[in-house]
C-alpha cells in the first residue's frame, strides 16, 4: 500500500480516476497497480463526484460507454449497407 507521505500528481490522479471509470478493472486491481490505497481512490472518487460510486455504478457506466460505441459502429455499417443497396 502507499505511504501517507507520498503525493500523487493531479495528472496521475485524473488518469487513475479515468481508469477506474472506463477500464472495467476493480478499484482493488488499480490500487495494486499504482501502489495507492483503495481508500484513497474511493476518497478521490467521492471528491470528484460528491458521492462514493458503487462498484455496480462504475460497471454500468463502463457498459453504457461500450454499448454506445457498438451502436455507433452498427449505425455506420447499416448506412454503408443501405448505400450499396441503393446503387
Amino acid at each position: 500500500m502507499s505511504t501517507p507521505h507520498n503525493k500523487v500528481s493531479r495528472d496521475l490522479k485524473n488518469q487513475i480516476l479515468e481508469r477506474v471509470k472506463t477500464s472495467g478493472k476493480s478499484i482493488a486491481e488499480i490500487s495494486n497497480e499504482h501502489d495507492i490505497g483503495e481508500t484513497t481512490i474511493y476518497e478521490w472518487l467521492r471528491e470528484s463526484t460528491g458521492e462514493t460510486p458503487s462498484r455496480d455504478l462504475i460497471k454500468l457506466e463502463k457498459e453504457n460507454k461500450e454499448l454506445k460505441q457498438i451502436i455507433g459502429e452498427l449505425t455506420v455499417q447499416m448506412g454503408r449497407q443501405q448505400k450499396r443497396e441503393w446503387q
